[in-house]
Parts: structure tokens; sequence; C-alpha cells
């Protein structure tokens, strides 16, 4: 039976006086293994871009093209993160997959053989970045289906999987370069990146895998697809880009003028971390430091990082806190850790100052799907598809103007504090939002 309309099978299920529920283990393991990989290859070798891709911009004479590749990567990845979720209205998770996985490894192949900043925008930004977007939603859903009650013990094991990657990446791509090339390091990196087929193809329907409880005749609705229409009538729409857009995202939250706040402040404040994850080993290598010092210096923040993730865990298990306001604090705290790092070249102080970037880091990547909760506490989907689609075009248009400030200043000290203005607008704008809206109490 075709794998996309597996769920078709549940018809005849109401009879069995059973109910079925997701294993929320047995097979869930080998998917939570497999959305790992998934993670671990697409935001490792994605931390490690500065370090790999230097000697590639010091070739092109200067790092100009370095935020207008990440620009497009990440908007590659908003925009077919986003019709990657439409497409699971009608596809399986293995057939959507394989479609990001394929084009995840076709960038990675044609990256090997890239010879300028434009051929790596389009082979890198677009197809790469295009491919991994299209397996977030694959992996966050294919996770959600198989696990309830271990969800979040499940989801924590997968991002310190991610975590470890990020720290890993950076020293290992540093060894493969030393070992092996530019080139080389590309095609290997690329034969790691192969696993991700295997790794979607363990992502089966989830209703192969349901396990059946005695005594209740009901199917729960909440974990099982809904069985639609007559499986024999499968019309195929033709709708452009914008009208699938239009029917997809609810626009009448634009007209909340805290929620159109809380979008602009997490936007910005995306695009300054995603871009200082990218620059801050050109800029360390800007200061004269090896390979192995860049290395260890982003080791260093990714394991802060972590530490800052289980920390914030553990505290938030005993205490109840203000998402957004904890993400209030980091963004200011980040703003001026931007300026801080480039103060000085001594090594022991960088080092401190992205250990500090990265323990507070975690308020920005770990609190965002909160916030946008308490933005649109019932809508919170449709709240996130238009925050994936906002970030994606901001980061579009930030990031090459960016790298225009760097081909034109010649200098990476303005390109931070271009990322740390970014931060001041996330925090000018929630400042302004809370005093108006504390008026109107």
């Amino acid at each position: 039976m075709d794998e996309a309309y597996a769920h078709l099978e549940g018809n005849n299920l109401k009879d069995n006086k059973k109910a079925l529920q997701p294993p929320d283990g047995g097979w869930g393991y080998v998917v939570c293994i497999g959305v790992g990989f998934t993670f671990m290859l697409g935001f490792g070798s994605s931390n490690a871009f500065g370090i790999l891709f230097n000697s590639f911009f010091i070739e092109q004479d200067g790092a100009s093209g370095l935020p207008l590749v990440i620009g497009v990567y990440n908007g590659a990845l908003s925009v077919s993160g986003f019709l990657s979720g439409i497409a699971l209205k009608k596809y399986s998770f293995r057939q959507v997959g394989l479609v990001g996985a394929g084009l995840f490894v076709l960038g990675d192949i044609l990256t090997i053989f890239v010879e300028r900043t434009y051929q790596l925008v389009f082979t890198f930004g677009v197809i790469r970045g295009a491919g991994f977007g299209v397996m977030i939603p694959v992996s966050f859903t294919a996770f959600n289906c198989y696990f309830t009650k271990k969800r979040t013990a499940m989801m924590s094991a997968n991002q310190t999987m991610s975590s470890m990657a990020s720290m890993t990446f950076p020293i290992l791509v540093t060894f493969l370069l030393s070992e092996y090339g530019f080139r080389w390091t590309l095609a290997l990196i690329m034969a790691l990146d192969l696993h991700l087929v295997f790794a979607v193809l363990v992502m089966h329907p989830v209703e192969w895998h349901m396990i059946k409880i005695p005594g209740c005749p009901e199917i729960g609705d909440e974990n099982i697809v809904e069985v639609k229409t007559n499986a024999g009538h499968h019309k195929s729409i033709q709708k452009s880009i914008m009208k699938v857009i239009y029917d997809n995202v609810e626009l009448d939250l634009l007209k909340d003028p805290r929620f159109v706040s809380t979008l602009i402040g997490l936007g910005f404040a995306f695009v300054s971390d995603v871009t200082y994850l990218a620059m801050e080993p050109m800029l360390l290598f800007s200061y004269g430091y090896t390979e192995m010092q860049v290395a260890t210096c982003v080791m260093i923040g990714a394991v802060a990082d972590l530490l800052a993730r289980f920390g914030l865990a553990v505290f938030t298990y005993f205490y109840t806190v203000d998402s957004k306001t904890l993400f209030f604090y980091g963004t200011c705290i980040t703003m001026v850790l931007r300026i801080a790092l480039i103060c000085s070249d001594n090594l022991i102080f960088v080092t401190s100052i992205t250990a500090v970037s990265g323990l507070v880091r975690c308020s920005v990547q770990v609190l965002f799907p909160l916030v946008l909760v308490a933005a649109a506490p019932d809508r919170f989907p449709a709240a996130l598809a238009l925050h994936i689609l906002f970030s994606g075009f901001l980061m579009l248009i930030t990031d090459p103007l960016i790298g225009v400030i760097y081909e034109t200043t010649g200098s990476y000290a303005n390109c931070f504090i271009a990322m740390s203005c970014c931060c001041l607008v996330c925090v000018m704008i929630w400042t302004v939002d809370y005093f108006v809206s504390r008026k109107q109490v």
C-alpha cells in the first residue's frame, strides 16, 4: 500500500473494540535516532561554516560573500520549511523527507566544485538550505507522532545530540582541512551527509507501529491522522506559490500590534544570532588565531550553550519564568557581548566572551517557541508559520547588507556592530510595546 495513505487503514479499526495510540517507544526510538542524525548533520556542519570556507573566501578577496550565503541559506530554509509543512498534509514523512535529503546531498556534491562566491550562494545557500528546510518539519512531525508521554525526554536527547555536533564539528573540520585539504574535506562531509537518506527512511508512517489498547472502543483522534474522502479520488490542484501561502498563513494575526512587535523582535534577534555563528570564526581569523584556536573557541561556546540549556531545563522545572522577559534580558546582554567581542583580540578575553555568549544564546534558541505561544496562545502553528516566513525574508535582506558593510569598510568590527543593532531593534520595539500595553491596562 502507498505509505502516503497508510492512515486509510484506520477505516476498519473502530470495529475491533480497541483504541490505538502511538508507541511512545519501540520503533519510535529508531525514529528518534533518525531525527537526531538529521539535526546533527544539518546544524553541525552549518555551525562550522566559517572555519570550513575561510580559505575559500580569502581566495575570493574577502568575506563579504559570507553573509550573503548565510542569508540565502536561511531564507531558502525558511521558505522550503513552510512549503514542506504544507506537503506533509498530502505526502508521507519519507516521501517529503527524501526530497529534502536529496536536495541537501546534491548541494554538498555541487559545493565541492564551486570556484566563485555566486556559485556557493546557489549550491550551499539555495539547494542545501532548501533541503534542510524540507527535513526540519518532517523530523518534528514524525517525532511528535511517535511520542506522547516521553516527548520531553526524547526531545532533550535530540537537543543533546545536536549540541554535541555543534561542539565536535569545528574540531573535526579543522582536522580534516589539515589532513585532506579543502575539496576533499567537502567530499568527506558529503559522504557523511549521505546518512541523512537512511535517517529519513526510518521515519515510517506511525500507523505501521500503533499499539492496540484493549477495552477502548474509540480511536483517539489526537494522535491518529484523520481518516478522509474517498481513497480512490486524489485530485491534483494546481496552485501558485502565492496562492499556497495565502491559503495556509493566517494573516489576520498581523492585526494584533503586540503579536507584530513580538514577530519583529524575534526576527531581528534571530538575524543577529545566526549571522554571529557564521562570522565569529572569520573575526577570530582576522585576529591572527590559528585554525585550532578558532575551532577550540567555537567549541567552548557550544559547550556553554549545552550547559545553559541543561541548567535552564532544571531551573524551569522547579520555577515558573516569563519567557518573553528572559528572552528580552538575554537579547540585551547579547547586544553588549557583540560589541565586547571586537574590543580586544586577547585570546583569553575572546574565549571568555564566546563562553558567555554561548550561555546567553540558549535564551534565544530555546525560548522563542514559548514567546510565540504567549503572543498567540491558541494559534501557535499559524504564528510559527509567520515567524518562519518573516525571519527567512528578513535574513535575505539584512545578511547581504552586512556583507556590503564589510565590503565597504573592510572591517569585521562594523559587521558585529550591525549585529548588535539588530538586537537593539528587538529591545527598542519590545520596550515601547511594554509601556504602551501597560498604559492601556
